[in-house]
């Protein structure tokens, strides 16, 4: 009897496996792994430095600032990989946005930057012309006629439109305050033209051209030296561009050569910048639009103040000034420097 009732209790009790088989789950939530959390955080760290990166250079980070803190907030709060990822992307986004405009601050300071220093060096650093009775600033290849001004900066500026355009703007008045910093330090090194300069070699240490043969132009002591592998090789006095026209500076390589060619003028006749068909014996490109290392038979003098309006003993007038940008040597210093130099060679302009 008893073991009748225990077989009938037992046939109406709940089979618990059958129980917990069938009745609700309770679902983990899934982690948030390292790695992800890890490339959160990274993503903060970035989205940190491009907001300290435009207000270092006066642009205006308040909606930024904003935007960190409160995607900040979503990543600490999220609870899944799902959301954590949600608020991820939305900072990935932020980052994106801040670029363009913390690039566009950079060179609008740098550009400032540039012009200043070049103002307030050419003040104070002059070149009184006895031959016109006129007074030059010094240094006006950087400034609002040379590479500073709309022929060459403004042009690149408005051609700007991406991040990498801007970029390469940063980069260029990066090296162009670089290379000025050398001038101003080199106008009071008294070392003679035809020694190994002490900017010369920094500047080739900075931009990694100590392990080549690297061509370097003087701009205040109108002269260049030829380096190979760190060791002066020739020196001699050029004639660089006039104030109206000036040489370049920054690090260029030789782009081309040829011998002999015939230069034209890309002015028309009665312009003061026209020059008539002249036969050139070695050229050697150094930058696009006509800038070339070239022989000028027509001159006698080259070296300090011949950028600058003066009586050539030639009589030639187009050697009574300064080049229209391009860097004017003797015949026998270009067909030397003509087999210095191969494609690809630096040019460092300062």
């Amino acid at each position: 009897m008893l073991a009748l009732v225990a077989l009938l209790l037992s046939a109406c009790s709940p089979d618990s496996s059958n129980a917990l088989a069938s009745g609700p789950k309770t679902v983990a939530t899934p982690a948030i792994s390292p790695t992800l959390q890890n490339e959160g955080q990274m993503a903060l760290q970035t989205f940190e430095q491009w907001i300290n990166l435009m207000q270092q250079n006066g642009g205006d980070v308040t909606t930024y600032r904003q935007q960190y803190q409160s995607d900040q907030q979503a990543l600490q709060q999220a609870q899944t990989a799902s959301a954590y990822n949600q608020a991820l992307a939305t900072l990935k986004e932020h980052i994106r946005a801040i670029q363009l405009p913390a690039m566009k601050a950079e060179s609008s300071h740098l550009q400032q930057q540039l012009a200043q220093e070049v103002s307030a060096w050419g003040q104070t650093h002059t070149y009184h012309d006895s031959y016109n009775n006129q007074t030059y600033p010094l240094g006006y290849e950087y400034g609002s006629q040379g590479i500073g001004g709309n022929d060459w900066l403004g042009e690149e500026l408005s051609q700007a439109q991406t991040l990498a355009d801007y970029q390469q703007v940063v980069e260029d008045l990066q090296m162009w305050l670089t290379n000025f910093e050398a001038m101003k330090a080199n106008f009071s090194d008294k070392t003679p033209y035809n020694q190994p300069h002490k900017t010369d070699l920094d500047l080739m240490r900075h931009y990694g051209y100590m392990g080549e043969r690297v061509v370097v132009v003087s701009l205040s002591e109108q002269a260049l030296r030829a380096y190979d592998h760190g060791k002066l090789v020739k020196a001699f006095l050029v004639t660089t561009g006039q104030p109206d026209l000036p040489t370049p500076p920054g690090t260029w390589w030789i782009e081309g050569k040829q011998h002999p060619t015939i230069f034209k003028s890309s002015e028309p006749k009665g312009s003061p910048h026209w020059y008539p068909d002249t036969k050139i014996n070695y050229a050697m490109q150094y930058h696009s639009n006509g800038y070339f290392l070239h022989d000028a038979w027509w001159r006698a003098d080259f070296g300090p103040g011949t950028n600058f309006p003066h009586q050539d003993p030639t009589g030639d007038p187009f050697a009574g000034q300064g080049s229209h940008g391009c860097v004017n040597m003797s015949t026998d210093n270009a067909a030397w420097l003509y087999n210095f130099v191969s494609l690809y060679t630096p040019v460092l302009i300062y």
